[in-house]
C-alpha cells in the first residue's frame, strides 16, 4: 500500500501520499510539531497543546474535501491542497504571540513573508538540517512554487481558489475553529463542517454560499467571534503573551536572539532564560504560571475618541508604548518591565483581519447574488460586536494592581 495513514483527533484517518507525503516529510514541515497552535493559551486551557503541524494537516484535509465538493479542476485542486498544507510553514515560535515584534523589529520575517520565502527556496529555516527542498519537490510534481506561494497570500488567477484558502469562509478558519474548540474544551467553536462543505459553491468565478446554507455560515461566524472573545483574547492569555513579548523585546534591545524567528517554542524559552535578568524572570514566571495580574480591563466604550487615537499611536509606535509602560511603572514604584500595556482592537487588525469579514456572497434561489450582510442581520450584528470585551489591558505584579488602577488614566492621558 502506498502512502501513509495519519490518525487525527478531528478528522479521523487521513491518507496522505505523493506530493503531500513528500512535503510532510520535509524538515520545515516537521518543525511545526514544535510550535503550539495557540501560543501560551495552554496556561489557561490546559488541553491547548496542539500544534501548527496538525492544524496544517487538517487544513489540507478540509481543502481536499472542499476541492471534491466544488469539483475543482485537478490542477487547481492540487495547488489549493498544497497551499493549505503549507500556509503556516513560516510560523515562528508560539505562533501569533510575537506579531508586534515582527511588525516593529523584523518585518521581513513575519510568517506570511517567511512562508513565501521557504516555499520559493529563498530561505532555509532549518539552518542546514536538510531543509530547502520544498521548491524541488513541487517542481518534481509539475506544481509551480510561485503559484503556491501567491496562493498562501490569498492571490490566484481564479478568485475562488484564493478565497478558498484566504476568504470570509475558508479551509484554514474551518479547521482551526473546530480544532481549537476541541482542544481548549470551549464549545463555542463547534461548526457544522459537513454542511458547510456542501453549501459552498462557485458562481461567476467567486466562492459563494447557497441560500439554503446561510445557517451553516452564520454558525461559523458566531463561532469565530466567540472564540476570539473567549480563547484567543482571554485576558490571562494576553498577559502571558505580553510578558513573553517584553522578554524578547528586552533581548533584542541588548542585541540578542535576532534569529528567534527560526526557533521552536522550547528553544526560545531556553535562550531567553539563559540571558538572565528580566528575560529570565519572565520565562520563569511563565514556566511556573506566576503571571502578572490584570489591573485594568477597559472596554472601547469607556474611552473617548481622542483616548483611542492616543492608544493607537502608542500601538503603532513601539517606543511610545514602552515609554508609557515605563511612566506607569515609575508612577507606582515598579521596576521597568513590570507594567505591560496591551490593546486588543489594533492587535486584532494585525493578527486576524478576517474577523470582521462577513461579506461572502449568497447565491439566492432566484439566481441573484447578495452579500451575506444584506441577507441576515446576524452578520451585521457580528460586525458591530466588540471582540473582545476589553480594548485596553494593563497588567502588573499583584502588589501594584491597586496603584495602577488609580494612576493609569492620568499617566496615559494627562
Amino acid at each position: 500500500m502506498s502512502g501513509k495513514i495519519i490518525h487525527d483527533g478531528i478528522h479521523g484517518s487521513m491518507k496522505i501520499d505523493g506530493v503531500i507525503l513528500n512535503l510532510v516529510k520535509t524538515p520545515e514541515f516537521q518543525r511545526l510539531r514544535n510550535i503550539r497552535q495557540l501560543g501560551l493559551a495552554y496556561l489557561v486551557y490546559p488541553g491547548a497543546n496542539h500544534t501548527r503541524f496538525e492544524h496544517s494537516l487538517g487544513a489540507w484535509n478540509v481543502a481536499r474535501r472542499l476541492s471534491g465538493e466544488l469539483e475543482l479542476e485537478e490542477e487547481d485542486a492540487m495547488v489549493l491542497e498544497i497551499a493549505a498544507l503549507l500556509h503556516d510553514i513560516g510560523h515562528g515560535p508560539f505562533s501569533h504571540t510575537f506579531e508586534s515584534i515582527y511588525k516593529n523589529y523584523t518585518k521581513e520575517h513575519d510568517h506570511m513573508r517567511l512562508g513565501r520565502d521557504i516555499i520559493l527556496g529563498r530561505i532555509d529555516i532549518t539552518d542546514g538540517n536538510g531543509g530547502g527542498r520544498i521548491p524541488d519537490i513541487l517542481n518534481e510534481y509539475g506544481v509551480s512554487p510561485e503559484e503556491v506561494a501567491e496562493l498562501v497570500f490569498g492571490r490566484h488567477r481564479k478568485k475562488y481558489v484564493g478565497q478558498a484558502l484566504h476568504g470570509d469562509v475558508d479551509v484554514d478558519q474551518i479547521d482551526y475553529l473546530i480544532r481549537d474548540a476541541h482542544y481548549t474544551g470551549v464549545a463555542h467553536g463547534i461548526i457544522d463542517l459537513e454542511r458547510l462543505l456542501k453549501v459552498l459553491t462557485i458562481h461567476d468565478g467567486e466562492l459563494m454560499v447557497e441560500e439554503k446554507g446561510i445557517e451553516a455560515v452564520e454558525g461559523m461566524m458566531v463561532a469565530r467571534s466567540l472564540m476570539y472573545s473567549r480563547v484567543y483574547f482571554h485576558h490571562t492569555v494576553k498577559i502571558a503573551e505580553g510578558m513573553l513579548t517584553r522578554a524578547l523585546e528586552s533581548a533584542l534591545e541588548q542585541d540578542h536572539l535576532w534569529d528567534f524567528w527560526k526557533m521552536i517554542d522550547c528553544r526560545v524559552l531556553v535562550e531567553l532564560e539563559d540571558l538572565e535578568g528580566y528575560p529570565a524572570e519572565m520565562v520563569r514566571r511563565i514556566k511556573y504560571r506566576d503571571l502578572y495580574k490584570a489591573a485594568v480591563l477597559a472596554g472601547a466604550d469607556e474611552l473617548s475618541q481622542e483616548e483611542k487615537r492616543e492608544l493607537l499611536t502608542a500601538y503603532r509606535n513601539v517606543k511610545r508604548r514602552q515609554e508609557i509602560e515605563r511612566a506607569l511603572a515609575d508612577a507606582v514604584g515598579a521596576k521597568e518591565g513590570e507594567v505591560i500595556l496591551e490593546f486588543s482592537i489594533a492587535d486584532l487588525m494585525l493578527s486576524e483581519p478576517r474577523l470582521k469579514s462577513t461579506d461572502i456572497g449568497v447565491l439566492l434561489e432566484n439566481g441573484e447574488v447578495q452579500p451575506l450582510t444584506r441577507v441576515t442581520p446576524l452578520a451585521n450584528a457580528l460586525k458591530r460586536r466588540q471582540t473582545p470585551r476589553w480594548a485596553v489591558l494593563i497588567a502588573s505584579p499583584a502588589q501594584y494592581v491597586e496603584d495602577v488602577r488609580k494612576a493609569w488614566r492620568k499617566v496615559l492621558f494627562g
